[in-house]
């Protein structure tokens, strides 16, 4: 019993990389059961434009009509949230699909290099999408999610051409 749980435990991320041609492609590669989605990095605009905008924060201070650049933030969100997201058409996205959220003491940052992976899928962490303007690639511990991409008639050609 332990031998199995144990292999399933360090199974390696397969990850797929691929040219998309929209964000709605990219929205179509996502687990529809798995609500949890973790953003990190996100800038909700390029980071050399100036934008207005109205800050609230944790404490209840707020802040009226600021302008802002190089604004980013780590974002949780559901698949609601994510295909509003994704309607911003931003170029650059690290997103991560859980099958809970994360928990408050998580940081990217602090998390060692080598066992990230295995640290995030201990946290729920079932896929990863790494958007980079026009290429994404595609990571999961699973491998028949992995494969149905693969299948998908829309990117099996595009993936093939990548390899």
């Amino acid at each position: 019993m332990c031998l199995s749980y144990c292999c399933t435990q360090f199974k390696k991320m397969q990850e797929l990389t691929f040219e998309i041609e929209s964000n709605q492609e990219i929205w179509e590669l996502f687990d529809k059961d798995l609500d949890s989605i973790f953003i990190h990095k996100f800038m909700p605009n390029q980071a050399i434009e100036w934008w207005k905008t109205d800050l609230k924060t944790q404490n209840g201070a707020e802040f009226k009509n600021l302008s802002v650049r190089q604004m980013e933030m780590d974002v949780q969100t559901d698949l609601s949230g994510l295909k509003k997201i994704l309607e911003l058409n931003t170029n650059q996205l690290r997103i991560y699909q859980f099958e809970k959220p994360i928990s408050d003491t998580l940081e990217m940052e602090k998390l060692p290099e080598k066992n990230r992976n295995l640290i995030l899928k201990q946290n729920g962490l079932k896929h990863f999408f790494s958007v980079n303007f026009e290429f994404i690639t595609v990571g999961s511990f699973e491998s028949e999610f992995i494969s149905g991409i693969e299948l998908n008639p829309k990117f099996e050609k595009r993936i093939e051409d990548s390899k």
